[in-house]
């Protein structure tokens, strides 16, 4: 399976962040965990650089919503959701990025 950005998606990432273990979501009873590091693509490692958490979560969900079209009739909630987890995984980012070999 080919390795994807953990933020929007997209195929071969090139940078890859630690993190703690973290739980991701809960939903309707279920859980979600986050484990280990995100691979972030180029772009997104520019925004997460950047500090724009904004802009992340807006490709992030653009990104989701064009592989899930019937999706666009919740995109704000799924903004907030995506904008959720993000959060999350700034809380438990444990250094700097490296360049995934």
């Amino acid at each position: 399976m080919a390795c994807i950005c953990d933020f929007c998606s997209t195929p071969g990432p090139v940078w890859r962040y630690p993190a703690r273990n973290f739980v991701g979501y809960e939903a309707c009873g279920i859980v979600g965990e986050s484990v280990g590091e995100w691979a972030a693509c180029e772009a997104c490692h520019r925004l997460i650089a950047a500090g724009d958490r904004a802009g992340l979560t807006e490709r992030s969900v653009v990104s989701f919503i064009a592989f899930h079209r019937e999706l666009e009739t919740i995109r704000c909630e799924l903004a907030s959701e995506v904008a959720k987890l993000h959060h999350r995984f700034f809380e438990n980012r444990t250094g700097e990025p490296s360049v995934i070999a």
